[in-house]
């Protein structure tokens, strides 16, 4: 250690201002400004600041997210709600179905135990009509076709429908294949032979016969007769409304027979001549109209008055309705008949120059030429096999009370 001296103090105070010096400035250097205190404190309000608004900004947003959840959340409990609202009417619903699911599947049990119960039923009354069917006495049978042989018989003999008869026959045939008796065997055999000469039976078309006759009872109505009666009138204007009739002939110029340089007085000498055939024309054209001459085999049928003539024509008719009832009852007797007189009257009270009477002529004429007798064929094989059937005699065994 060494003791400080007091002579050397002085010079150290001395030395110690002189090493301050280097670090005045000089005169001629500018000085710098001092700091201030605040402008150390301006960074850290910045920096505080931001950090306040993004707290604020955080909070906001922390906020608004809170108020998205809670919305969300009551939306999802909304919809939680509906949801179990649907799923527990789909399960009432369910339950209602599959109640009625099962009503339906015990309905359809019973339902199928009554069918079933039906249709044993069925299948023993089925079996019981088979029992009686085979069980059948020969008797029995030969009872049915017999009666199926009498009425195609009646059906020939009296109505002459040879359809009914035949179908009639049908049936004794079906009959007797159902049952397949051995014992009938020759007795079908009589059957078959009976329809298939019924099959090649000619019948007439009876409907258009009927038309025809439709057809001349037209005719007959507006045919004119010798006598003018209310038809006559009737047809009168439309007669007076046909074309004019023909110019008369022409007669012959007397001028053309004479020469070119023939005198006056010849002229009218040849004029005059001709004037007795120019008037004898024409009269005979103007009276043509009025006077006709026909030749009447009955002069009774010329005093026939309106009246009479209109009970002619109704009496035509009426002839032919019986000529057309007697095509459906195969009478061809009085078919000939009645056609034979309509053709009579036709010929006798009918003008023959009308067309209408012509075309009610041939029409009467071709139906009278037509023949409606049909012959018909009889069963009497088919009668005699069950005759004979019978003399045989059946089984007792095969008897029933």
């Amino acid at each position: 250690m060494t003791d400080q001296n007091p002579a050397t103090e002085p010079a150290a105070s001395a030395a110690a201002p002189g090493a301050a010096s280097p670090t005045t400035p000089s005169p001629g250097t500018p000085r710098a400004k001092p700091r201030k205190p605040g402008n150390a404190v301006g960074p850290l309000t910045v920096a505080l600041v931001i950090v306040v608004l993004l707290a604020v900004g955080l909070g906001w947003a922390l906020w608004m997210q809170r108020q998205q959840f809670q919305t969300s959340g009551r939306e999802i409990a909304t919809r939680l709600d509906a949801l179990e609202q649907s799923v527990a009417l789909s399960r009432k619903e369910s339950r209602e179905a599959l109640a009625l699911a099962q009503g339906q599947t015990s309905r359809i049990a019973e339902l199928q135990s009554q069918a079933q119960e039906a249709k044993t039923r069925y299948d023993d009354l089925q079996q019981a009509w088979q029992t009686f069917s085979g069980g059948a006495s020969d008797e029995l049978l030969a009872n049915d076709i017999e009666r199926l042989l009498v009425l195609a018989n009646q059906q020939l003999r009296l109505a002459g429908n040879v359809n009914n008869a035949i179908v009639a026959l049908e049936t004794a045939q079906a009959r007797l294949a159902q049952a397949d008796r051995p014992r009938f065997a020759s007795l079908q055999q009589s059957i078959n032979g009976d329809l298939d000469r019924l099959r090649g039976v000619a019948t007439i078309d009876i409907a258009s016969q009927a038309g025809r006759i439709d057809r001349l009872a037209g005719l007959i109505s507006k045919a004119s007769m010798l006598v003018p009666d209310t038809v006559a009138r009737a047809q009168a204007p439309a007669q007076n409304a046909s074309p004019a009739p023909a110019a008369p002939p022409a007669v012959p110029d007397p001028k053309a027979a004479l020469p070119a340089d023939a005198a006056w007085w010849q002229v009218w000498r040849a004029e005059i001549a001709s004037w007795p055939g120019r008037a004898g024309s024409a009269l005979a054209h103007e009276l043509g109209d009025l006077i006709s001459i026909q030749r009447v085999d009955r002069p009774d049928a010329l005093m026939l008055s309106a009246e009479q003539s209109e009970q002619v024509r109704a009496a035509l008719r009426q002839r032919l309705m019986t000529a057309q009832l007697a095509m459906l009852m195969r009478q061809p007797q009085i078919w000939n008949n009645e056609l034979d007189n309509v053709v009579q009257a036709l010929r006798t009270y009918f003008d023959a120059r009308s067309t209408d009477t012509q075309a009610a002529l041939r029409l009467a004429e071709d139906l009278a030429q037509t023949d409606i007798a049909v012959r018909m064929p009889d069963l009497s094989d088919s009668l005699a096999g069950v005759a004979a059937l019978r003399a045989a005699g059946f089984d007792a065994t095969d008897k029933q009370d």
